[in-house]
């Protein structure tokens, strides 16, 4: 039996829901892209906003995940730069454009 939130987690993922295909290491996961924009400052007066692209996805689908790793996103690839285990089995990953 599935616990509640593995159930949730099967749901978010779904790509008719919020996720959409990722490469990462020769496989094809499924992931939450999300490219926000973040306000940073320039020491002017108008703020300055900087692509501060994430990935969510299953701690399981990235295992071995390092400093530097290719992932492909719509098309686009970016490189892994820091990522965070959030104790429920999901990974946040800090993207960088290539």
């Amino acid at each position: 039996m599935n616990l509640p939130l593995i159930s949730d987690i099967l749901t978010i993922l779904d790509v008719d829901e919020f996720a959409t295909q990722v490469t990462y290491d020769g496989s094809t996961i499924l992931a939450i892209f999300d490219k926000e924009t973040v306000p940073v400052d320039a020491g002017g007066s108008v703020e300055v906003h900087q692509a501060d692209p994430k990935l969510t996805c299953k701690t399981a689908d990235v295992p071995s995940l390092a400093e530097g790793d290719a992932l492909t996103i719509n098309g686009v690839s970016y490189r892994a730069v820091s990522w965070m285990h959030d104790g429920t089995g999901m990974t946040e990953i800090e993207l960088e454009k290539v």
